[in-house]
């Protein structure tokens, strides 16, 4: 599996972190071991949309962004592998995943406040 490929599981991953909503998860564990123990269940579904569907469906989610469909239909033509790398380095692939999550929202935040600094200085002219 290249790089790249592996890149998108991440990403693909992040997104649907970001996607759950963590406050209203009633669990006495760390979400992080929450996380990677249900990617390893899903990932023993046939495809990669059965596996992206069921771990939807651990986190109570009813549909997932966009962005982490369109990640999941690029890698169908490798779907076995990603599956089984899923399966057996389910702790490190989710864990760069919660990494890349972190990113993503620290990226959004930034965007967040730099917009809001802009409205200001708008406003105040």
């Amino acid at each position: 599996m290249s790089q790249e490929d592996e890149n998108k599981i991440v990403e693909m991953l992040a997104i649907i972190y970001n996607a759950v909503n963590w406050k209203k998860m009633k669990t006495s564990k760390n979400p992080h071991d929450v996380f990677n123990h249900r990617v390893r269940a899903a990932s023993r579904r046939g495809t990669i949309f059965e596996a992206v569907s069921k771990l939807a469906n651990y986190f109570g989610l009813q549909s997932l962004p966009t962005g982490a469909i369109r990640i999941a239909q690029q890698l169908r033509p490798i779907e076995q592998e990603v599956l089984n790398k899923l399966y057996a380095e389910h702790i490190p692939m989710s864990m760069l995943a919660i990494m890349r999550a972190k990113e993503m929202r620290d990226e959004r935040r930034k965007l967040r406040d730099e917009n809001n600094n802009s409205e200001e200085v708008i406003n105040l002219a």
